[in-house]
């Protein structure tokens, strides 16, 4: 028996469903990754669609699908199980649901953006697409020609065929593996000017693997519960330091008489602070702003004198002293950009 057949006889229905959201995730850094710094940048997760992005005027509903796309595929209707709605049978029945680009338009509005992300669409019907690149949050998209417009029109229903003119495909480079993705990604935030040393790239997508798993996890009740699916450019800019401002805190951390363990311990919690020591942040750069006022003079007053002062202040927190010279440094350099 062939290794295809033998995993045939086999349930691997969650391994793929896993390998799915994987692939979502992972389109979900990168679009995160190229697009943060765009005015009032906002992504939803598994909101309205899988991904819902914004930014000033624009608005994309997004689906993402880790297999090759035709469209016959994506016009298909499903089928799903629900409750008899009779009440005359315990057993669920099965009732007719949205096929994936029904799905997809069924969002927004007219003036919005629609996109399909896949691994990759069907020989044949690529032929009817045209490339352009670049798209307002894509590297390249695939436009859909008027005979493309047509064949997928005859499968919806009629509210919803003005939106298909916003419709697009987008083919993936992230793979669906995620040590694989992980490469790509780390590649991605190196061209975007973050630092990924140190295995700080990992770390990155790590951190921003979880908070997608979390938020993903919330059920939205009414239109305030959108709010737990949010990730926005505030978040993304503390989580993706550039290369520039890491520069500044390795500058100040290698003026201070600290051994090579600390400073690779003080480095590491770096990444930290912003995930859940933003408060105590708030608290230190108080403290240091109030020091530099009291002593006056502030040309006299060292890097390390600082931090020593912060790290003697908050000791009686129980706070370890490599979370508070990080906390300091990166205080200090923030408040050097402030002054």
């Amino acid at each position: 028996m062939s290794e295809e057949a033998e995993a045939n006889n086999f349930d691997n229905g969650g391994a793929e469903a896993i390998k799915g959201f994987n692939f979502q995730k992972a389109n979900l850094i990168l679009l995160a990754v190229n697009n943060y710094q765009k005015n009032n940048f906002k992504i939803f997760i598994e909101a309205e669609d899988d991904i819902v992005v914004s930014y000033e005027n624009y608005k994309a509903f997004i689906q993402v699908k880790k297999q090759v796309h035709t469209f016959n595929k994506i016009t298909k209707k499903g089928t799903k199980k629900i409750n008899d709605p009779s009440g005359k049978s315990k057993k669920k029945v099965s009732v007719p649901s949205p096929s994936i680009l029904e799905k997809n338009l069924s969002s927004g509005t007219e003036e919005d953006t629609f996109k399909l992300i896949v691994k990759d669409i069907g020989q044949q019907d690529k032929k009817q697409l045209k490339i352009k690149r670049p798209g307002s949050i894509c590297s390249e998209l695939y436009v859909l020609s008027d005979n493309a417009k047509e064949t997928l029109i005859k499968s919806l229903p009629d509210e919803l065929v003005r939106k298909i003119e916003n419709f697009y495909f987008f083919i993936s480079p992230v793979h669906e593996d995620l040590n694989e993705a992980e490469k790509y990604l780390i590649g991605s935030l190196t061209s975007a000017g973050i630092s990924v040393d140190d295995k700080r790239g990992r770390l990155i997508i790590a951190e921003l693997s979880l908070t997608i798993d979390q938020k993903a996890q919330y059920v939205i009740n009414n239109e305030l519960d959108k709010e737990f699916k949010l990730m926005d450019r505030n978040y993304f800019s503390k989580i993706l330091q550039t290369s520039e401002s890491l520069k500044r805190f390795d500058n100040v951390l290698n003026s201070l008489d600290y051994n090579m363990i600390i400073k690779k311990l003080v480095k590491k919690e770096r990444l930290k602070i912003e995930l859940n020591k933003s408060e105590l942040k708030e608290e230190i750069k108080k403290s240091i702003t109030d020091y530099i006022e009291n002593r006056g003079e502030i040309l006299k007053i060292s890097d390390k004198e600082i931090v020593e002062h912060i790290v003697n202040k908050f000791k009686s927190r129980k706070i370890e002293d490599v979370t508070l010279i990080s906390v300091a440094i990166e205080s200090l350099c923030e408040l050097g950009d402030e002054f």
